[in-house]
């Protein structure tokens, strides 16, 4: 059904008389502005307000730490029940602020689980409408595009066949090491260990998608690249005072001086 969705909207593009080429880029174009991008504004207001409250959380820990272990202290209980006691205090007050201020953890972790759905779902739409069959799921019931022959332009004028010069399957593997560094520049402070296990992760990922993107026909390309460049373009955006300013996001966090 999403299959069946995806090429309605495609070929609705594509009937106002714009070329294939250009009606994926235009198609990745309004889906990523209607779906994605709200999704990423919201998540940054979201996670701006958990920052905005993480000075206060630590300031009441450090007093409730000395409250409580007076109160230990006195009554000459051990540290594994002073700790037990800290920490469930603690996870009460942040979920006592995180709701007074419309906040959840979960939201962090909102955009993916849109992304890469819509991702997929238009990867699999394109591969379908180029003749390809779907991965664990054999042919599709999606017409092919007969289009797709002639629909490229300069060096990739057949949409249906594999890209033998590598510039495109290399530019889609650029864009998304691109974006997996600008994701980094916008890390508060110093990443933790597991940040930068999942940076090194996402680099590996996006160089393995050069031989990946080298065997899917160009029309799935064209999205690919076109997908990662409107995150690149996004995500510069972000990082701009100004439009963080009139989309209402937190400033963003100043790495630490060394």
């Amino acid at each position: 059904m999403l299959l069946v969705g995806t090429h309605y909207i495609l070929e609705g593009i594509h009937s106002t008389g714009l070329p294939w080429w250009a009606t994926i880029f235009c198609a990745t174009f309004l889906l990523r502005t209607a779906i994605t991008t709200p999704v990423a504004i919201y998540q940054q207001r979201a996670v701006g307000r958990m920052m905005e409250l993480t000075p206060v959380l630590q300031a009441w820990l450090q007093t409730l730490k000395t409250s409580v272990g007076i109160d230990h202290k006195v009554k000459g209980r051990d540290y594994a029940t002073f700790n037990a006691e800290i920490q469930d205090a603690y996870r009460a007050k942040v979920k006592e602020l995180y709701s007074a201020n419309r906040c959840n953890p979960r939201v962090s972790f909102m955009l993916p689980w849109v992304q890469i759905p819509l991702f997929i779902t238009v990867s699999l739409t394109i591969r379908g409408m180029a003749g390809y069959p779907l991965p664990f799921l054999g042919r599709s019931n999606l017409p092919i595009e007969p289009g797709f022959a002639e629909g490229g332009t300069m060096w990739f004028t057949d949409l249906a066949a594999a890209d033998p010069t590598w510039i495109m399957p290399i530019a889609v593997g650029a864009t998304n090491l691109l974006n997996v560094e600008l994701n980094g520049l916008m890390m508060s402070k110093t990443p933790t260990r597991n940040q930068v296990i999942f940076r090194n992760v996402f680099r590996a990922l996006s160089i393995s998608m050069i031989p990946i993107a080298h065997e899917a026909p160009m029309a799935i390309c064209l999205y690919w690249l076109s997908s990662g460049s409107y995150s690149v373009f996004q995500n510069i955006a972000f990082r701009m005072p100004t439009v963080r300013q009139w989309l209402k996001l937190p400033p963003l966090p100043k790495k630490e001086s060394v």
